[in-house]
């Protein structure tokens, strides 16, 4: 086991594994007031390698139950890849006996033979997995098809199933989750990035005019400028066989504009539309300062429409703990010179678990540090653009792209002008930061020597500073 970290980096309220790897967000479910949560895992040490589900359960989304290893490698179908989770009400599969099962499903890597099928295992007491007999249900001799994304097809009455594969994502419907028929594909002409898609997501979300619009997730490894790998999204309409974009946008929509944000998919069975994603960036991930684990969860984020400058865009709200926000009072205003200052506000942070709110008139500079010179400095431009930057925040010397300039200060347009707002949720190593009620978002990790201790905000509005609430 690697042992790296010169300091304890573990969140409190962000899911990590008590040990060794994990990346993607895998099978994710609600049911009776539990949440499932799968995630690829490696067991054997912090970097990436043969890949296994872990899973684990919380009431809150916040704090959870390790329920160890559900998926194991298949000697003779591979690794167990990516991919999701439901609830087969009804028994459609005849994989249960007593209850309704829950069935996940997920790619097989074969790396010796280089293709990737889809397999389902099942379950009645939802911790113990037996993979079916027949797998695997969908064959292939594709190299990258991964990533099954099931859901309830409301239009056909069966289920559906999104995957990806390659530059393109096919849609599959089945009745009884064995079986399984192509119904059509999508990205042939949209995918104007030219990158090649992962872990896939489709479901409905309520437009402000009333209308049911389709929301397409696409993980989406790039070539630069984009920084390898970001997430995308597309908004259209679901005929029940295919997805078609309707809602067209003038630049590409991104889901974040950090680059700790990947393979997010969404909750199956709950009555919100809930997002979590991989927190860490696959470029330099598993060089982390973390010691005995690497890779951690977002939060979950419930996800609407909104319309911005006539176009419609994702809008995210973060379950996060509760927290006692309070104003900071201003102090001695930084003078630039004997006609020109800045007025300036400053306050102490309560631990590492906090929420800080920013309300401006206009650009602003917050900035996190602490008494060794680390800070995390983030800033709205008088160009209307959010700026994040990491390079005095902590630790970057163990992977020279973290150290680089591409992925210390990510800048992205805030798309509109007047007074703004913005809330960061910050745990222990994760900033997630959410601007105008979360039409632009950030998540950024930072590994800072000591904690944090200070806020500074320098710019016309109000700081305020919340610890959690008892």
């Amino acid at each position: 086991m690697a042992t790296k970290g010169n300091r304890d980096f573990r969140p409190l309220t962000h899911y990590t594994p008590p040990y060794g790897w994990i990346n993607d967000p895998n099978g994710m479910v609600y049911e009776d007031g539990i949440w499932h949560l799968f995630a690829q895992h490696y067991p054997d040490d912090t970097k990436w390698g043969p890949m296994h589900w872990r899973h684990a359960t919380s009431t809150d989304l916040l704090h959870w139950k390790d329920l160890g290893i559900a998926l194991y490698p298949d000697e003779e179908l591979g690794y167990i890849f990516s991919g999701s989770g439901v609830i087969d009400a009804g028994n459609t599969s005849g994989l249960g006996v007593d209850r309704d099962p829950m069935v996940l499903m997920y790619t097989h890597a074969d790396v010796v033979n280089n293709r990737q099928q889809q397999s389902i295992a099942f379950s009645e007491d939802r911790v113990h997995f037996t993979p079916y007999a027949g797998n695997p249900v969908i064959a292939s001799n594709e190299v990258n098809f991964r990533d099954p994304k099931v859901f309830k097809n409301p239009i056909l009455n069966c289920w559906s199933v999104v995957i990806s594969c390659d530059k393109v994502m096919e849609f599959y419907a089945s009745d009884d989750l064995i079986h399984w028929r192509k119904t059509g594909e999508f990205g042939r002409t949209e995918n104007r990035l030219g990158g090649i898609f992962e872990c896939p997501d489709l479901f409905p979300l309520t437009a402000p005019d009333g209308s049911q619009v389709w929301v397409l997730l696409a993980s989406t490894a790039l070539p630069a400028p984009f920084g390898g790998f970001r997430m995308q999204y597309f908004l259209g309409e679901f005929d029940g066989n295919t997805f078609r974009e309707t809602h067209p946008a003038r630049l590409p929509r991104f889901v974040d504009s950090g680059y700790d944000d990947y393979a997010a998919v969404t909750f199956f069975g709950a009555d919100r539309r809930l997002l979590m994603g991989w927190a860490e960036a696959i470029a330099y991930g598993e060089d982390g300062p973390t010691g005995e684990f690497c890779g951690l969860m977002t939060y979950a984020r419930e996800l609407s429409l909104v319309e911005l400058n006539g176009e419609l865009c994702l809008a995210m709200k973060p379950v996060t703990p509760d927290f006692d926000l309070k104003p900071v009072p201003e102090i001695e205003p930084l003078q630039l010179n004997f006609r020109q200052s800045i007025p300036r506000s400053e306050g102490a942070l309560p631990g590492e678990l906090f929420h800080i709110r920013v309300e401006a008139e206009g650009p602003f500079n917050l900035t996190l540090s602490n008494d060794r010179g680390e800070a995390l400095n983030i800033s709205l431009s008088t160009e209307q653009k959010l700026v994040v930057d990491r390079t005095k925040a902590g630790v970057r010397d163990f992977n020279p792209l973290f150290n680089s300039g591409l992925f210390s200060v990510m800048t992205a347009p805030r798309g509109q002008f007047g007074p703004a707002v913005l809330d960061l949720y910050f745990d222990r190593m994760i900033a997630e930061t959410y601007m105008d009620g979360g039409t632009l978002v950030n998540t950024s990790v930072v590994f800072p020597q000591e904690p944090y201790t200070k806020a500074t905000l320098l710019g016309k509005g109000r700081l305020s500073i919340g610890s959690p609430a008892l």
